[in-house]
């Protein structure tokens, strides 16, 4: 049982002002271009298009871009990095995880968490519990360890929950910013790549990815450099494992990049004969970062970025209108992330450190 004192909770409410209050601040201080807003969003559609496309796009020479690009790579402001494709559960496992915790021992439990690769987002957030985590593994041998031994050495943790994602309908590597106009971002789109039959992953593919997962815009000499292959190697093992489905590359960003929009997350326990379609539904909203049928007291989790909270109240009367008898377990917002999808982020949102997920790990 969870036991909170006034007191403690009422400073827990003071440290969660200041660390709204203080990255309010920072955004605001953080002035990004209108031209680096649009790099951006053209690597979120293309992550490793040629400089000299992203240039033709966006009327700047290749090098400009690659200039650009290379510092806001640099202040940890954006970054590309490996991420689960729409196959991804065909080849790994996933899990979401909400944590309570000693208020003294949290910041030790969120260095503890941060530093696991297979914790992959850990969000500081609001509602019944104080941490919400992303797991993934390559086996559910392994996630089953990590969710039944990982925790009693965890200092401070008092309480989990577990779920197991089934299903995904939509992923964060899908949400895209607008910036560009539809003309020009139709320009970005990667030309589909055939799919390849079934295959394992082996050593080489678990290497490539930590490779990317440190510089997701290394070329093709780096990355085979770095892994011991040529660059041809390198580049069609890299086209294969995208092609398959199993991965895909995402472009991330800090808060001041973020323009404002702020993490919320609604936890839903939908009719059976329902959930599909409400999976879908969310899915379709531009503003949807996850879309995903889980395993648990809940059926559906989704992830939405808004620039005001009461948005969320139109999603659910949205929901209680196409699926009768759909419940709202939870409604939680991110207060801080301190790491996202293996890339560990300072007070303002921007990438301090990797620690490279285990995404694939040899077949």
């Amino acid at each position: 049982m969870r036991v909170t004192t006034l007191g403690s909770s009422s400073r827990l409410e003071a440290n969660l002002f200041k660390i709204i209050w203080s990255r309010g601040n920072l955004k605001e201080s953080s002035m990004i271009s209108e031209t680096d807003l649009e790099i951006v969003n053209a690597l979120q559609i293309n992550p490793r298009a040629d400089w000299s496309r992203v240039g033709d796009v966006l009327g700047l020479s290749g090098p400009t871009v690659a200039r650009r690009w290379t510092a806001l790579a640099e202040e940890g402001l954006a970054w590309i990095t490996p991420a689960p494709g729409a196959r991804y559960l065909n080849a790994g496992w996933s899990a979401f995880i909400s944590m309570s915790s000693i208020p003294g021992e949290q910041e030790a439990l969120i260095q503890r968490l941060c530093a696991e690769p297979a914790f992959g987002t850990v969000s500081l957030v609001s509602g019944s519990h104080d941490l919400f985590v992303d797991c993934f593994a390559t086996s559910h041998e392994e996630l089953t360890d990590i969710v039944t031994g990982s925790f009693a050495a965890l200092p401070g943790l008092t309480h989990r929950e577990v779920v197991f994602v089934t299903k995904l309908y939509r992923q964060a590597s899908d949400w895209r910013s607008g910036t560009l106009e539809p003309a020009r971002a139709r320009l970005m789109s990667a030309e589909p790549l055939p799919a390849p039959a079934a295959y394992a992953p082996d050593r080489l593919d678990a290497a490539l990815l930590a490779a990317l997962a440190r510089d997701g815009r290394a070329s093709w000499a780096e990355l085979g450099a770095s892994c011991g292959v040529s660059p041809q190697t390198a580049r069609r093992r890299v086209e294969r494992f995208l092609a398959a489905g199993y991965m895909t590359l995402r472009c991330d960003t800090a808060a001041p990049v973020q323009q404002g929009l702020r993490e919320v997350s609604l936890i839903l326990n939908v009719p059976a004969h329902q959930v599909d379609a409400v999976g879908r539904y969310f899915a379709a909203l531009p503003n949807c970062r996850l879309s995903a049928q889980v395993l648990g007291a809940q059926n559906l989790l989704v992830t939405l970025w808004v620039r005001d909270y009461l948005e969320v109240q139109g999603h659910e009367r949205e929901l209680a209108e196409r699926a009768p008898g759909s419940v709202v377990i939870s409604r939680q917002a991110v207060v801080r992330n301190y790491k996202r999808l293996g890339h560990v982020l300072d007070e303002s949102g921007r990438s301090r450190s990797v620690v490279p997920l285990p995404l694939w790990r040899e077949g």
